[in-house]
């Protein structure tokens, strides 16, 4: 499809025509996250190509936490240059952010067709995220320590969560205040371990129908040998068992060897699927 198009930043207005955009495109990128696509509408950089009043296409990757951008949104209808649509909205992306300290750009390549894409782009391969499933056969039982406790997780306790979260894993896969809010309202179980009252981990899982997904864990690292991941998802598993959940998955990084670990240890094992991480260094 040849067109003359406008590029433009994306407007509050123009939420029906880029839900319009998700439904019908023929390329449709979006975000492992918890926030819908459409949400991050208001937020910038999100760039769309305009021809005639109709969005062709789009292109969004709002920072969050700071100094990481992932891309949140890349759609184009069909008939519309893939490569070309990306060269057009991406150069404005790059715009806004040149002069920025620090930011890394980064994707989740979930398609092939997406892959294909970003690797001619300048973006190189980072990491290799795994997934991991287990079926209903409980890992050996440890008992709690006196001085553990393992409680539900709720919104009062998420400024020490995100600490914990920040102090766990690095900036790139740190999650923000809002983002664990949200995830903890999305959750279908949510915990956390206190060591002497303070809080050191927690876990939240997403759950439908028979099967659950443990969608976070983390530990602070000054206590990461106290077997504190191994009680946390210990008590989701007895915890879904309990309630004729059959299947839990997780997902880690390729060379997140303690989490590959814990995980073998309480009877998950490898599916063989897995998902590529890129950046981009401006």
């Amino acid at each position: 499809m040849p067109f003359d198009p406008v590029v433009r930043p994306a407007r509050l207005t123009d939420y029906a025509a880029l839900a319009n955009l998700l439904e019908t495109g023929s390329n449709v990128h979006r975000h492992l996250d918890w926030r819908p696509a459409l949400e991050w509408l208001g937020h910038d950089p999100f760039w769309v190509i305009e021809e005639n009043t109709k969005i062709l296409a789009a292109l969004a990757c709002p920072p969050d936490p700071p100094g990481v951008a992932w891309i949140r949104l890349f759609a184009v209808l069909p008939g519309v240059e893939l490569r070309q649509a990306w060269q057009s909205l991406f150069e404005h992306i790059l715009e806004y952010f040149r002069g920025w300290l620090e930011i890394k750009i980064a994707v989740i390549a979930i398609y092939p067709w997406f892959a294909n894409l970003i690797k001619q782009m300048d973006f190189h391969l980072h990491q290799e995220i795994v997934i991991l499933e287990w079926e209903n056969v409980l890992p050996p039982y440890i008992a709690c320590p006196p001085s553990v406790k393992i409680r539900r997780f709720d919104m009062a306790d998420l400024p020490e969560v995100t600490a914990v979260d920040n102090r766990a894993f690095d900036p790139l896969w740190q999650n923000s205040f809002k983002s664990l809010g949200m995830a903890l309202k999305q959750s279908a179980y949510a915990t956390l371990a206190e060591v002497n009252g303070e809080i050191v981990g927690y876990q939240i899982c997403t759950a439908g129908g028979y099967s659950a997904h443990l969608a976070r864990l983390a530990v602070l690292p000054k206590i990461q040998k106290h077997s504190i991941g191994y009680l946390l998802v210990q008590d989701l598993l007895k915890y879904f068992s309990s309630q004729n959940v059959f299947r839990v998955t997780v997902n880690t990084q390729e060379n997140n060897y303690a989490s590959l670990g814990l995980y073998r240890k309480m009877g998950f094992w490898l599916t063989g699927d897995q998902f590529d991480v890129y950046l981009y260094n401006i």
